[in-house]
C-alpha cells in the first residue's frame, strides 16, 4: 500500500555549530594566570571556552570552560556527537540545567 518515506533524522550538526573561543577574563585574573605560568615554568595558559551556536541567528546556546584536558579532544567529542545525534540527543546530553531556562539542577 501507501508507504510514506520515512523523514531523514536531523542530526545536531544541522542546526548547531561548536568552536572553541578564548575565554574573557578580567585583567587581574589573567595577570595571576601569567604570573603563576611563569614561576612555574609552564608559559601563559589563555584558557578557552566551548560555544554551541545555532547555524540560524548565531545565538549562543552553551558557553564552558574547555579546561579539563584538551580543549581540542573536547571540541572534536562535540563535533562527533553533533554529527552523529540528533538536536534534541545532543541537547539531553550536552546542555547544562542554567542553560535551559525554568530548569533547576
Amino acid at each position: 500500500m501507501g508507504d510514506s518515506p520515512v523523514p531523514p533524522r536531523r542530526m545536531a550538526a544541522d542546526a548547531l555549530t561548536a568552536d572553541l573561543e578564548p575565554r574573557h577574563e578580567h585583567a587581574l585574573k589573567r595577570w595571576g594566570r601569567a604570573l603563576l605560568g611563569a614561576a612555574l615554568g609552564d608559559g601563559v595558559d589563555e584558557g578557552f571556552d566551548l560555544v554551541v551556536r545555532r547555524r540560524d541567528t548565531g545565538a549562543v546556546i552553551m558557553r564552558t570552560p574547555a579546561d579539563v584536558g584538551s580543549p581540542d579532544f573536547l571540541l572534536a567529542q562535540v563535533e562527533e556527537d553533533m554529527r552523529t545525534k540528533t538536536l534534541p540527543e545532543f541537547l539531553a546530553e550536552w546542555r547544562l540545567p542554567e542553560d535551559l531556562p525554568g530548569l533547576s539542577a
